[in-house]
């Protein structure tokens, strides 16, 4: 009695045993599928998956996650990660010409004078009524990363000088003393110069001398005949 006793808890050891090594073998999980893994990352990563290769006990994905590619790995048995590496990183565009105006022209009306691009700035300069703006911004983000304001010169309007015609100013002396022109002369000087201008008659002889753009009589000499 005692012996089969031993031997049936001999027996009962050995299985357990068995049961024990042999478990995972018993539970574990059918190897993961293509649709799987590819669910199971895209769930993981919040991204998408552009390509799916089994190699050996891996899976090879290529995924897209906003606006970058990674390579990542999974072991089709334990789900694990087993790499991941950034394939290519979010390429970015300069913006053209015509979307910075566009930013220019939101942030400082005016007239665009020019527009350069300088490695990864644009340099604008911008015009209004009364300053000259230059601004220092993001190529890639249209960004005003400085500006610098500079009073816009203003030409004042040169006026011109207009000289009397000779003939004009015989008339304004003989206003003054009716009579014969004997000389008439032009002097220039930097307010505009004067005339001198010898009129004589029966009674007197003047020599007057007016303003060569005014008109208006500066000094008379007036001496009368016997």
């Amino acid at each position: 009695m005692k012996k089969w006793l031993i031997t049936i808890t001999v027996i009962i050891i050995v299985c357990a045993v068995a049961l024990w090594f042999f478990r995972d073998y018993f539970v574990k999980e059918d190897p993961l599928s293509k649709k799987e893994a590819i669910t199971h990352i895209q769930s993981l990563y919040n991204g998408q998956v552009k390509h799916i290769e089994k190699q050996g006990n891996q899976y090879e994905i290529e995924l897209l996650r906003n606006g970058a590619t990674y390579e990542v790995a999974i072991d089709v048995n334990t789900r694990q990660i087993t790499d991941l590496l950034l394939k290519e990183a979010v390429k970015k565009s300069l913006l053209s010409e015509v979307q910075i105006r566009k930013y220019v022209t939101d942030y400082a009306p005016g007239e665009i004078e020019s527009i350069a691009l300088e490695n990864t700035y644009y340099k604008v300069q911008v015009t209004n009524d009364n300053k000259i703006k230059n601004l220092l911004m993001d190529a890639y983000t249209g960004e005003v990363i400085s500006e610098k304001d500079t009073p816009k010169e203003v030409n004042e309007p040169v006026i011109e000088k207009v000289v009397l015609s000779e003939q004009k100013a015989i008339q304004i002396a003989q206003q003054e003393l009716q009579g014969e022109v004997e000389s008439v002369k032009y002097k220039e000087t930097a307010d505009g110069g004067y005339y001198l201008i010898e009129i004589e008659s029966d009674n007197a002889e003047a020599t007057f001398e007016i303003h060569g753009v005014t008109g208006k009589i500066m000094s008379v000499s007036l001496e009368e005949n016997d």
